[in-house]
């Protein structure tokens, strides 16, 4: 039997004016190098996640924001070097309220960020959890509900 983990994280959905999401890619140090993701990462013990979204999101993005809402969760199961991980995703929506874009510094997760108009979103890999956010975002927006 493989050994097992559970990973919480909390991950912001920015849209600008124009409707543009903010993205990152994912560096070659992660496990899915190129997939677009939402900012974001893992919840530190003790951590709330409102606040946790919103330090990756200035790591990641350089960008500051405000919380406006909990969009919902994804979770799945996935394989890391052999370790069964159970990851369990806060969605926030997120609105920018200041800082200056640019990557995450170091040798990090993410080596880029940029806005993406929604045209192109169709175009690009993005991660599953980044996927749902934008599904959830568009059933509140149509007044459906998705979890």
């Amino acid at each position: 039997m493989s050994a097992r983990r559970q990973r919480v994280g909390a991950y912001a959905l920015s849209i600008d004016e124009t409707g543009r999401v903010l993205l990152c890619r994912m560096s070659r140090r992660s496990r899915t190098p190129g997939t677009l993701t939402l900012p974001g990462g893992g919840v530190q013990h003790g951590e709330d996640p409102g606040d946790a979204v919103l330090r990756e999101l200035a790591e990641e993005t350089g960008l500051t924001g405000r919380v406006e809402a909990l969009l919902g969760v994804h979770a799945n199961v996935y394989d890391s070097d052999g370790v069964s991980i159970h990851g369990v995703r806060l969605l926030y929506q997120v609105t920018i309220v200041g800082g200056t874009l640019r990557a995450e510094q170091g040798d990090a997760s993410t080596d880029g960020a940029t806005w993406v108009a929604p045209d192109d979103l169709g175009g690009v890999t993005l991660s599953a959890h980044a996927r749902h956010a934008l599904e959830l975002l568009a059933a509140a927006s149509a007044g459906t509900s998705r979890s």
